[in-house]
C-alpha cells in the first residue's frame, strides 16, 4: 500500500473528510458545530507554518490526518506547538499510516521552523508514538491516563528529553523566542 502525505493546504478538497473525523472523534463531545471545525481547519492554509494539518492519502483518498496547533493541553500552556487530532480510518490502522503522518509532521515542523513538538495522548497509545521517535516528557498530566510526549524536529533522531519542567528548547540549543 502506497501512502502519500500532504498538507491540507495542498489538497483542500479533503477539508470535509478531515473536518468530519475531527468533529466526530473530539469536537462533537464539546457541543461544537461541524461548521466551527471547518472554519478552524480553514486557518491551516499557509504551507510549512503553524497551524497546519497533514493528510494521508491512499489511492488519492484520505485515510488519516493530524493537526499541529499552538496549544492542545490546558494543563501545559508553556509548551508549543502541539500535535493534535491524530486520526486514521479504522480499516487502515496497523498499516503504518499514523507513523507516516507523524514522520511528515516532524519534517514540516523543522521547515516551519519549529524545534520540537508535543502531544498529549492516552497512555495506551504511547508505544505507537515511541516507534515514531517520541519520548515521554511527563506522566499523569490532567488525568492519570494522560501522557505528554516530546519529539524533536531538529533531526530524524529521537530527542534527549530534559527533566520535567525544563524547557526542552533550551536543552536542544533552540532559537530564543
Amino acid at each position: 500500500m502506497h501512502i502519500e502525505v500532504k498538507q491540507l493546504s495542498e489538497c483542500p478538497e479533503h477539508l470535509l473528510a478531515v473536518g468530519t473525523w475531527i468533529y466526530e472523534e473530539w469536537w462533537k463531545k464539546r457541543n461544537n458545530t461541524f461548521e466551527v471545525v471547518l472554519n478552524w481547519l480553514r486557518t491551516h492554509t499557509e504551507k510549512d507554518r503553524v497551524p497546519f494539518t497533514v493528510v494521508a492519502l491512499v489511492g488519492g483518498n484520505p485515510v488519516g490526518s493530524c493537526c499541529v496547533i499552538e496549544n492542545d493541553c490546558v494543563h501545559r500552556p508553556q509548551y508549543a506547538p502541539w500535535v493534535a487530532a491524530v486520526y486514521v480510518k479504522p480499516e487502515f490502522r496497523g498499516h503504518g499510516v499514523a507513523s507516516k503522518i507523524l514522520q511528515e509532521t516532524t519534517r514540516i515542523a523543522a521547515r516551519a521552523p519549529v524545534d520540537g513538538l508535543y502531544i498529549d495522548c492516552h497512555v495506551r497509545t504511547v508505544p505507537m508514538y515511541e516507534k515514531s521517535g517520541w519520548t515521554i516528557f511527563e506522566r499523569e498530566v490532567g488525568d492519570k491516563d494522560s501522557v505528554v510526549m516530546f519529539r524533536s524536529s531538529m533531526s530524524e533522531q529521537p530527542a534527549t528529553i530534559p527533566t520535567s519542567g525544563e524547557d526542552p528548547r533550551k536543552i536542544l540549543g533552540a532559537r530564543a523566542e
